[in-house]
């Protein structure tokens, strides 16, 4: 008797779990692949999870020798879009993306946006010759716009989730704009309006803010002697008390500016970070230090 109960038993629970419908697997997510991680925070707060991500260039890598893994290729031909933003390996590696997805979207992130000229020398440029400064993550003013112009693209690849992306937009527009005060509030009433870095990544903060950038590199390239002592003269003439440089930056160029301008801090970053606040809160948080 009680090994028909148990045949019973078992054949019951074997009935109902034939009966119980498949799990539905799960929605097919909107795959986008952009240019740098920074970017990639921003569609990540678009985009929440409906959609798949990547971004080609690291933190801690050089968009100017950037080449894109095995695995960045194949997620890259999975891509529904894929957001430019200016950097430099784009003019070589963008076409052969395309060639390896023709059905990847290519929309260009900055379409609008007012561009600088990228500074070539130790001082502003006046934009004569110069090609333009891609770094146009460091301003709050300039995200606010390119925001919107991915998230328009999302919601065309994926418009039955438009609503979702509008929303979303709305709640990141927010988050700039309370970034944008944190930075406003932080060097407001300042005793000096002029700071140095190594890389000139800053330009387009300098423009919002009303300040004046002196970078050291030229196009990219560390200063000649005569140069780099126009700089430390510069850096004395200002009050230069902070110097900002790069992550994997020359520390025996920073050492030597340093010593002869006797400017007190350095101050490493990564221009290249993810979190896009915190490293707005860093700008925010140096700058402070570097203009007072």
């Amino acid at each position: 008797m009680r090994k028909i109960l148990l045949f019973s038993l078992i054949l019951m629970l074997a009935l109902t779990a034939c009966a119980t419908p498949a799990a539905k697997d799960e929605p097919e997510k909107l795959t986008i692949s952009v240019s740098i991680l920074p970017q990639q925070w921003f569609v990540d707060q678009i985009g929440g999870d409906l959609v798949r991500t990547q971004a080609m260039v690291g933190s801690g890598d050089d968009p100017h020798t950037y080449e894109p893994s095995p695995q960045q290729m194949t997620n890259l031909a999975d891509s529904d879009l894929y957001f430019t933003i200016g950097v430099e390996f784009e003019s070589i590696w963008l076409p052969r993306f395309e060639y390896a997805n023709p059905d990847m979207k290519v929309v260009d992130a900055a379409t609008g946006i007012k561009r600088i000229p990228a500074a070539d020398e130790h001082e502003p440029a006046d934009g004569v010759g110069s090609e333009f400064d891609p770094h146009i993550w460091f301003s709050p003013l300039r995200m606010k716009q390119m925001v919107q112009t991915m998230a328009e693209a999302m919601q065309a690849a994926d418009p039955l989730n438009a609503d979702h992306y509008q929303s979303n937009l709305e709640a990141l527009l927010k988050k700039i704009d309370a970034v944008d005060a944190q930075v406003k509030q932080q060097i407001e009433g300042s005793k000096r309006d002029h700071f140095m870095v190594v890389h000139p990544a800053w330009g387009y903060g300098a423009e919002d803010y009303g300040l004046t950038m002196l970078a050291v590199e030229i196009g990219g390239n560390e200063p000649a002697p005569e140069t780099l002592s126009q700089i430390i003269e510069l850096a004395k003439q200002y009050g230069i008390n902070t110097l900002v440089i790069e992550k994997g930056s020359n520390a025996r160029l920073a050492t030597s500016i340093t010593e002869q301008a006797g400017i007190q801090y350095v101050v490493e970053w990564d221009p290249m970070a993810y979190d896009w606040p915190a490293s707005m809160e860093m700008i925010a948080e140096t700058l402070h230090r570097a203009l007072n």
